[in-house]
């Protein structure tokens, strides 16, 4: 094959491969869209994988359990998010309701005692599958309940319903990775050493504060991998206060950008009225730094159209 003849073979054939890709439903999201890990939280039973936005055994094609991790690849339903699970290797939809990430995160407070984690809204002895002490840390789930929020508890590696007289107020303390260059390593010990290394941090990323008792290594939660861990706080940027804001646009989208320019070259994505952010710089007279739990992503937003 001539020179000329083989490269115009290979151009066709990228492009074939290139439009099998996008002919394939989910498949750009799941191999190309950002990290956006959520936990499985169930009180009983398991989570159905389906495939179609409805409540269904019909349409049932896979069992996710408590502590089953999903990647969300579109958040836009309010009740049915598209997901894709590497336990199974199947896309599908799953209710919302039963996913965390984290980002509402609460400590356990109880004079003595301890504040019982149940598979069943009630008061009932014989429905305890766990016990929380003070200062135990859940991810809220659901807190549609009066009394009683679903909820996930890593230190037990369960879920379950607790009764939320018991829990203080939201400690999500939200930070972004600063660093230079190369990467803040996440660790499983409070120390510096390449083998306790469990993931990878890097400028723009954003953790939970959990425990910032530590003068060096602060105990955060990822939602970039889905797991705790322990980070060098000097390398952390951001205050303690969470402040959260509404979208508010007359139509269309409030572009979410990976500079502070308005560019469509730079939007990373996009933002509709009633979705909430977390600000995490507002030092900018028209672009504000924010995290987005529904996209998974921090990035800029003209301020102008939060509220």
């Amino acid at each position: 094959m001539r020179k000329r003849e083989k490269s115009t073979f290979l151009k066709w054939a990228v492009l074939f491969v290139l439009a099998f890709v996008l002919s394939v439903p989910g498949m750009t999201e799941i191999s190309f869209a950002a990290a956006n890990n959520y936990t499985v939280t169930v009180a009983s039973g398991y989570l159905a994988l389906r495939n179609a936005k409805a409540y269904n055994d019909a349409n049932e094609i896979g069992q996710l359990y408590t502590g089953d991790t999903v990647e969300v690849t579109d958040a836009s339903d309010s009740t049915y998010w598209t997901v894709y699970s590497a336990k199974l290797g199947k896309s599908g939809y799953v209710n919302s309701a039963y996913l965390t990430n984290g980002a509402d995160t609460r400590t356990v407070s109880v004079n003595s005692g301890y504040l019982a984690l149940r598979n069943a809204k009630a008061f009932d002895s014989k429905n305890e599958v766990g016990k929380l002490y003070t200062g135990d840390i859940v991810y809220v789930a659901n807190r549609e309940d009066a009394t009683y929020w679903l909820v996930y508890a890593p230190g037990l590696g369960k879920g379950g319903f607790v009764n939320k007289d018991y829990l203080s107020g939201n400690t999500s303390d939200v930070r972004t990775v600063s660093v230079s260059s190369g990467y803040l390593a996440l660790r499983n010990a409070k120390a510096y050493d390449s083998r306790n290394e469990i993931g990878k941090l890097y400028t723009g990323d954003t953790v939970t504060v959990l425990d910032s008792s530590d003068s060096t290594y602060w105990f955060v939660y990822s939602p970039k991998y889905g797991m705790n861990g322990y980070v060098n706080k000097d390398y952390l940027s951001g205050g303690t206060a969470t402040v959260s804001r509404t979208v508010k646009v007359s139509s269309g989208y409030l572009a979410l950008r990976s500079a502070k320019a308005y560019d469509s070259s730079n939007e990373i994505g996009e933002l509709y009225t009633g979705d909430v952010v977390t600000v995490q710089d507002s030092s900018d007279s028209t672009y504000w730094f924010v995290y987005s739990a529904k996209l998974g992503k921090s990035g800029y937003v003209n301020c102008k159209y939060l509220y």
